[in-house]
C-alpha cells in the first residue's frame, strides 16, 4: 500500500453499518422502556402504568422534557444514519484496497511456489527492480539446488536413470514454466540470463589485423574495432531496454563486446550432469559448462536415450476448442530473424491468429533495424494496443520476445539466427522461419500431427517454402495447393576458399507418400520444425560472419552427426513472400564495413564440417588454412554418426568437391523404402550401420554396382 493510502486510512476502529443500526435500535428501546415513549413512531403518550395522581404542571413539565428527549433522539438517529453512510463508503474503499493487497501477495506467492522465481517480463524495469529480480532468482536457484541435491544418494555409484528422473520430476514445475521471457539485461557479470560475447565483426577484425594481414575494410568505409564497440554500447541492443545500462567492465565495451541472452541451461540438468562427471572422475571445464548438453549425450559424444530426449519440452493445459474439456498440449517456440523487414509484424500476426491453440506459442524475434528509418517489429500495424487491443501482437504480448539491434551490426543470417536460438526457453517444439511468411489456418495442430506420424524422436521437418501465390488464400488462411518441395538438389559453388556445398532450386510436386513425411538428405533454413532439443544440441554457430550460402549444409551435417534425420512435410505450415514489389534492404549493405570477414567465416564453416577443399590442404592432407577454433565443442560435430557416412551415402566427394547428379530420382519412395526399415525400435533415429547404400548418378556411364 502506498504512503497516501496509509495516511487516509482512519486510525480508530470503525463500526459497520449493521452494528451502528443495532446500537441506535437499542437506544430507542431504552428510551421507550424508561420514559414510556415510542421514539420510533414519535408517539408521546404516557405509559398507562404512570401515576395518575401527578399534578398538571408536573405533567406538562415532564411532557416538555419528553418532547426534547424525542427531538434529541431523532437528531441522534439522523446523525448516526449519516455516519453509517460514511462508514459504508470508507469500508468499501478499505475492502477494495485490502483485496488488491491480498491478490498481489497471492500472485507473488504462487509465482514463488509454482515457478521457483517471478517470471521476468519483456518490458523495461527500473535498475532497482532488476537487482531485486536478480536477487530473487539467485535465491530461488539456490533453493532449487539445495532441494535437488538433498535427493542425490550419498555414494560414489553412478546415478540410475530412475534417480535422475526423480530429480527432474521434483523440478518439473521449474522446467514446465511457460512462457518464460528472456527479461531485460541487468548489465552485470552475474546476471542469470544475459552475458557478454564478442561481436563476430569485431572478432574478424581482431583475427585478421592481429596476424598482420591486410585491413578488411576499404578506407572510405573504415570501421575499427572501437567504432563497432561504440555501436554495441550505445543503448540500441534492445528496443525495450533502459537508456542507461550499468557495465561491469569498460574494457569490454572498448573491445567490442555485446550483451545477449544466455543459451538455455536449466539448473536440474546441470546438477545431474555434474554428478555424472563427479562420479565418473571427469573434471568439468569451462568449455563443457552447459549442463543440459552434457546431459543430452555430452555434446554428441553419444546418442541421447529416449528418456533424456523426452525430458526436454514444456506442456500447458488449455481448454479444447471443440469438446470443451482440458487438454495437455506441447508448447512451440517460433524463431524469426528479421532484417529491416516491414512484414515482420504481419508474420507474427499470422502465427498467432491462424493457430488453433495460440496459448501454447511463444515467438522470439531478432529485429535488426535502422533506428532512424525503420519501424520496429514490435509496433502494431492497426493502431496502438490501447486503441485496438485485439491485435495478436498486443493480445499475446507476454508470449513474444524482441531482441532489437542496430542493423549496422548485422553480419548475415547465421549470427542473427544464432541470437534467435538464444531466445529458446525450453519449449517442446521449435520452428524457424523467415520474417515474411504467411502461416495457414490450424498450422500448429497439423504440423505436430505430421511430426508424430514419422514415429521418430529425431525427426526434423524441413524444406524450402513455396510462394504465397497460388498456394494460400491470404484472406482465410486456407491452403489451396497440395504441392510442396523436397530437399534433394545440392552442388558445389564458388571458387577457391569460398567454395562450398549449396542447396539449389528444389523440385516441387504433389507428394506420393501420405502416411508420413518424406525422408530427404538435406536441411533447409527457410523452414525447420522439430523437438526443442534440436536447438539445444545444434545451435547456430556464433563465429560465422557473412555466411549466407553454406549455413544449411553446416546445420544439416552437424545435426546428422548428432543423430537427427530430415523430412519434407506433406503439407506446408506456411508460405513465403517471394518477388515483393517493395523489397526491404538486405544485410549486404554492410558488406563494405566487414569486407573480407566472409572468407574467415567460410574457412571456419568448411573446417568444422570437414569439407575443406584441396586448396586448403597440403600434400599430406594437413590444413593450410588458419581458422579460429573457439567453441569447437559447442558448435562442432558429434560422434553419433561419421560425416563420411553422409558423404558416401549421398554421393558427395569432398576431396574433388563434386557430387553425383540426379539425387532427386532417389529421394522419395525409393529412399523411403530402403531407409525406413533402419529406424531404431526405440524411435531414436535411423541406424546408418544398417543402411548399406551408396548413391551413384543413375544417368552416369559408369556401371552402378554399388546400388
Amino acid at each position: 500500500m502506498g504512503e497516501s493510502d496509509q495516511t487516509t486510512r482512519p486510525r480508530r476502529k470503525r463500526i459497520s453499518n449493521t452494528t451502528t443500526n443495532g446500537i441506535v435500535s437499542s437506544i430507542d428501546k431504552l428510551h421507550t422502556a424508561v420514559n414510556g415513549v415510542d421514539v420510533e413512531n414519535g408517539n408521546g403518550a404516557i405509559d398507562n402504568n404512570s401515576s395518575k395522581s401527578q399534578t398538571s404542571g408536573v405533567s406538562n413539565s415532564r411532557s416538555a422534557t419528553r418532547r426534547k428527549r424525542i427531538q434529541r433522539a431523532k437528531r441522534r438517529k439522523q446523525k448516526n444514519k449519516s455516519n453509517s453512510t460514511t462508514l459504508i463508503a470508507i469500508g468499501f474503499i478499505v475492502c477494495i484496497i485490502s483485496f488488491g493487497i491480498i491478490y498481489e501477495v497471492g500472485v507473488l506467492l504462487s509465482n514463488l511456489i509454482l515457478n521457483g522465481a517471478p517470471t521476468m517480463s519483456n518490458s523495461s524495469t527500473t535498475s532497482t527492480n532488476k537487482q531485486q529480480q536478480q536477487q530473487q532468482q539467485q535465491q530461488s536457484e539456490e533453493d532449487i539446488k539445495s532441494i535437488l541435491q538433498s535427493k542425490i544418494p550419498n555414494n560414489n555409484l553412478p546415478l540410475t536413470e530412475q534417480q535422475e528422473q526423480t530429480i527432474l520430476q521434483l523440478a518439473s514445475q521449474h522446467l514446465d514454466r511457460f512462457p518464460i521471457s528472456i527479461g531485460t539485461d541487468a548489465g552485470t557479470k552475474d546476471d542469470q540470463d544475459w552475458e557478454s560475447i564478442l561481436h563476430p565483426g569485431t572478432e574478424a577484425l581482431q583475427y585478421f589485423t592481429g596476424n598482420g594481414n591486410r585491413r578488411i575494410q576499404k578506407k572510405k568505409k573504415k570501421l575499427a574495432a572501437k567504432d563497432i564497440a561504440s555501436l554495441l554500447s550505445n543503448n540500441k541492443l534492445r528496443g525495450n531496454q533502459e537508456k542507461e545500462v550499468v557495465r561491469d567492465n569498460e574494457e569490454e565495451e572498448e573491445d567490442g563486446y555485446m550483451r545477449v541472452p544466455k543459451l538455455w541451461d536449466p539448473i536440474p540438468y546441470r546438477i545431474i550432469a555434474n554428478e555424472r562427471d563427479k562420479r565418473s572422475g571427469i573434471i568439468t571445464t569451462n568449455e563443457r559448462e552447459s549442463g543440459v548438453r552434457r546431459y543430452l549425450g555430452n555434446f554428441g559424444q553419444r546418442l541421447m536415450t529416449p528418456v533424456e530426449a523426452k525430458s526436454i519440452g514444456s506442456r500447458i493445459k488449455v481448454t479444447n476448442t471443440t469438446e470443451g474439456d482440458e487438454v495437455l498440449l506441447e508448447t512451440i517456440f517460433v524463431a524469426i530473424a528479421s532484417y529491416r523487414d516491414y512484414q515482420c509484424t504481419q508474420t507474427i500476426e499470422s502465427v498467432f491468429n491462424r493457430a488453433t491453440y495460440p496459448q501454447r506459442i511463444r515467438v522470439g524475434v531478432i529485429d535488426q533495424i535502422h533506428f532512424n528509418k525503420d519501424i520496429p517489429c514490435s509496433t502494431p500495424k492497426n493502431g496502438t494496443c490501447i486503441e485496438n487491443p485485439n491485435q495478436a501482437i498486443c493480445k499475446y504480448s507476454k508470449q513474444i520476445d524482441y531482441l532489437t539491434i542496430n542493423s549496422e551490426l548485422s553480419v548475415g543470417p547465421v549470427f542473427a539466427r544464432h541470437l534467435g536460438h538464444r531466445l529458446y526457453r525450453g519449449e517442446y517444439f521449435e520452428i524457424q522461419s523467415d520474417a515474411h511468411v504467411e502461416y495457414v489456418k490450424g498450422w500448429d495442430v497439423e504440423i505436430i500431427e505430421q511430426w508424430f506420424s514419422a514415429h521418430n524422436e529425431m525427426a526434423i521437418l524441413s524444406t524450402y517454402l513455396s510462394g504465397v501465390e497460388n498456394h494460400i488464400d491470404l484472406q482465410t488462411g486456407e491452403r489451396i495447393s497440395k504441392s510442396r518441395p523436397i530437399m534433394c538438389q545440392s552442388d558445389f559453388e564458388g571458387r577457391g576458399g569460398l567454395k562450398h556445398l549449396r542447396h539449389g532450386q528444389q523440385p516441387e510436386g504433389v507428394p506420393y507418400i501420405h502416411d508420413m513425411p518424406t525422408l530427404n538428405p538435406f536441411w533447409a533454413a527457410g523452414f525447420s520444425f522439430g523437438r526443442g532439443h534440436f536447438v539445444v544440441n545444434v545451435p547456430y554457430d556464433q563465429h560465422l560472419p557473412w555466411i549466407f550460402q553454406g549455413e544449411e549444409i553446416s546445420i544439416g551435417l552437424r545435426g546428422f552427426s548428432y543423430g537427427y534425420d530430415y523430412y519434407s512435410p506433406e503439407r506446408a505450415a506456411c508460405y513465403h513472400y517471394y518477388h515483393r514489389k517493395n523489397p526491404p534492404p538486405m544485410f549486404w549493405e554492410n558488406s563494405q564495413i566487414y569486407r573480407g570477414s566472409g572468407l574467415y567465416g567460410m574457412n571456419r564453416l568448411n573446417a568444422i564440417i570437414q569439407m575443406l577443399g584441396p586448396s586448403h590442404r597440403t600434400n599430406g592432407g594437413g590444413e593450410t588454412t588458419d581458422w579460429i577454433k573457439t567453441d569447437e565443442l559447442k558448435y562442432g560435430i558429434g560422434k553419433v554418426r561419421e560425416l563420411s557416412t553422409f558423404f558416401d551415402t549421398f554421393g558427395i566427394d569432398v576431396k574433388k568437391q563434386t557430387v553425383e547428379k540426379h539425387l532427386c530420382k532417389f529421394v522419395g519412395q525409393p529412399m523411403q523404402k530402403k531407409f525406413i526399415p533402419a529406424l531404431r525400435p526405440n524411435q531414436m533415429g535411423l541406424d546408418y550401420d544398417k543402411i548399406n547404400y551408396r548413391f551413384v548418378d543413375p544417368d552416369s556411364p559408369i556401371p552402378i554396382s554399388a546400388q
